[in-house]
Parts: C-alpha cells; sequence; structure tokens
C-alpha cells in the first residue's frame, strides 16, 4: 500500500458512526437491562414475600402442634420464576417463622461484562400466636439441696403482668401464694392435702418465690415468726438497702415479652433458664445444663415450647450482696452455682378448641 492510500484510510471516517454506535449499546442495554431485571426481581421477591406472609399467618393458627410443614409446602408450591427456593418453617414459644431463598435469572443485565446472570433473593416472615395456653401443671422435678446452710423454702403463685389505670403495686398482683418444697425434704403439694397447684385466671402467669433464711435450715420454724425478732438468732447487723440481713425473698413476677419469660421481680441475677428438647436433657449431665461454680447464669432466649421442658436454677444466696465473702457464715458470701433450687417444668400444651388469633411481627 502506497503511502497515499495509507493517509486516506486513516483519513477515513464512513464507519465511524456504526463503531461507535456499537460500542455505545453495550452501556444502553446494560441501563435497560439494569431497569427491566430490577423490576422483574422486586417483583419477584414482593411475590415471594407475599407467599410467606400467608405461610407464617396460616401455619401460626395451626399451632405448635398442627400441620403447619403443609403451609410451607404449599408455599415451595406456589412460587415460579425462583430457582433453587428453599422454604422452612419452624416454632419459638408462640411466634412461627417461614424463610424463602432462591435465585432469580436476570434477562438482560448480565451483557454488561463483569454481572452475574442470577441475583439471590431471601424473606423471612414471623406471625405470633396470640391465644392464652393451658396453665402449667406441677413440676416433674423440684430439687432443693439438703446440705445447705440456709433454709429454702420455694412458693408458686400467680402473677397479673398488668398494673392497670390505678398503677396497682406487684404485691397486690401475687396471688395464690402456695408453698411448693423446701429443702428438708418437704413436698407441699405432694405431702398435704390443704395445698394445690395454683390454677391462674386468663392474663396470669406462674411465677415462683424463692424465700432464702440465712443459717436456718435446722431451723425452718424462724419463717412463720415474726420477724421483727429476727434479731434475736440473725448473725449480722442489718445495712443500708437490707434492714434485715438473714430473711430474704425472691419473686419472679414472671411476664412474656413475645414467648420469652422475663423475670421482672427479680432484683439479683439468681435464677438460670434452659430450653430442653426432652425430660432427659433437663436432668442429664451431658445435656445442655450448665455447671461448676463462680459463673454467670444463662437464660434461655427462644421461649417454652409445647413437647419441651424450661429448667430453673436457683443460687439461695445472690452476687452482689454486702457484708464479707471468705467463708459460708458471711452475708456476702455465694459460690454462684446456679443449682441450689432447681425446677424442670414441662411446657403447656395449647388450648386446640380455643380460638387463635395471629399477627405479624416480622
Amino acid at each position: 500500500m502506497t503511502m497515499h492510500k495509507r493517509l486516506k484510510f486513516l483519513r477515513d471516517t464512513s464507519g465511524n458512526v456504526a463503531i461507535i454506535f456499537s460500542l455505545s449499546m453495550v452501556p444502553v442495554f446494560g441501563l435497560s437491562g439494569l431497569a427491566v431485571d430490577t423490576a422483574r426481581i422486586l417483583n419477584t421477591r414482593s411475590m415471594l414475600q407475599n407467599e410467606t406472609d400467608s405461610a407464617a399467618l396460616n401455619g401460626a393458627v395451626e399451632g405448635p402442634d398442627g400441620n403447619y410443614g403443609a403451609h410451607v409446602q404449599n408455599l415451595s408450591n406456589r412460587i415460579a420464576g425462583v430457582q433453587g427456593l428453599s422454604a422452612n418453617g419452624s416454632w419459638s414459644g408462640t411466634d412461627f417463622t417461614v424463610t424463602a431463598s432462591g435465585t432469580v435469572n436476570t434477562a438482560l443485565i448480565h451483557v454488561v461484562p463483569g454481572i452475574s446472570n442470577t441475583v439471590d433473593v431471601s424473606v423471612r416472615s414471623v406471625a405470633r400466636l396470640n391465644q392464652p395456653m393451658l396453665q402449667y401443671e406441677p413440676p416433674y422435678t423440684t430439687w432443693l439441696d439438703p446440705e445447705a446452710g440456709d433454709y429454702n423454702r420455694v412458693y408458686v403463685y400467680c402473677f397479673d403482668p398488668d398494673p392497670g389505670p390505678n398503677n396497682t403495686p406487684p404485691e397486690q398482683r401475687r396471688t395464690k401464694r402456695t408453698p411448693l418444697q423446701d429443702n428438708n425434704g418437704i413436698n407441699f403439694i405432694r405431702d398435704y392435702a390443704q395445698y394445690e397447684w395454683p390454677r391462674c385466671e386468663p392474663g396470669e402467669t406462674i411465677s415462683f418465690e424463692l424465700y432464702n433464711l440465712r443459717f436456718s435450715r435446722t431451723n425452718p420454724q424462724r419463717i412463720d415468726h415474726n420477724p421483727a425478732n429476727d434479731h434475736q438468732w440473725c448473725q449480722h447487723t442489718p445495712v443500708t438497702g437490707y434492714p434485715n440481713p438473714c430473711r430474704h425473698q425472691h419473686f419472679t413476677d414472671t411476664v412474656y415479652s413475645g414467648s420469652v419469660e422475663v423475670h421482672t421481680g427479680l432484683e439479683f441475677n439468681i435464677l438460670e433458664t434452659v430450653l430442653c428438647d426432652t425430660l432427659e436433657d433437663c436432668t442429664s449431665h451431658n445435656g445442655p445444663i450448665p455447671t461448676g461454680a463462680n459463673r454467670d447464669p444463662v437464660s434461655d432466649t427462644v421461649g417454652c415450647t409445647p413437647g419441651k421442658y424450661m429448667y430453673y436454677g436457683w443460687e439461695d444466696r445472690p452476687p452482689g450482696m454486702p457484708g464479707g465473702t471468705a467463708n459460708w457464715t458471711q452475708m456476702g458470701w455465694t459460690d454462684r452455682d446456679y443449682d441450689d433450687i432447681r425446677i424442670i417444668m414441662e411446657c403447656p400444651e395449647y388450648d386446640a378448641a380455643a380460638a387463635r388469633y395471629v399477627r405479624l411481627i416480622e
């Protein structure tokens, strides 16, 4: 090629428009594809969310004892346009959670270099069953350390969480207080005909009281004495905030946050709660119950579900009390092992005949 032809070729712009147009189509198609695919993905996700909400509500109506899994399966059968769809449902107390996830194929945006041809989508719905559970039945196990130096007695009572318009104090909302067991081996409900397990009114909760008398396991009669005379046997001088250093009452005043117990009456962190799948798990040395001294207690975060069991482990001497700690005869001494009192309760079943009301909370 002569020099003249080469210069003419370099000056020739007759194909520039086609080249520029072709190159410009990549971002144009990319932007158009982004708009189309974004709308498609959002529509698919919205459809998946609606179906998940429906499955959560319908499954919650079934209750933990019903065929709630069928609604999750129906969700999988109704969804189109989602690849590798995975849907699951699970109960936590009175909350039924449904999750769904998969991928959506893109139609146009993947022509842009570096953009995948699929997009992940996932949704979650939580429905709450607002229906009173059946009453708790008496515990499967109540054990109080018979070697403790203190006298301990556990009571059960009904607590009304609602103070009402007059702001009724907690002590007036504790009713049907009944002795349950002490650490001298007395099971009051089992051994005495005059004591019965309390049946709470709708809206009330089963709660516990730990009555602790220092240095008195062999003198249980002191629990019924006039507290004003405790100075005759109590070994410690009252301090600010603790006018009676040898007599202590700890009330759980249980309320529910969602389906999880919250013990609003406890001033000290003396109670450990663990949800067990089986009764054996709550009693086995290889189960989920923590062991060991000088530790912090664990608290259940799931909530009691029918068919499972709730473990309550108490420390009879609260951490953080004033006084010496060198030995057990001092007011502030505690071993913080949270097994001085152990109670195992079966989670109550739901009333299959009662009306069931559900609502989405997530």
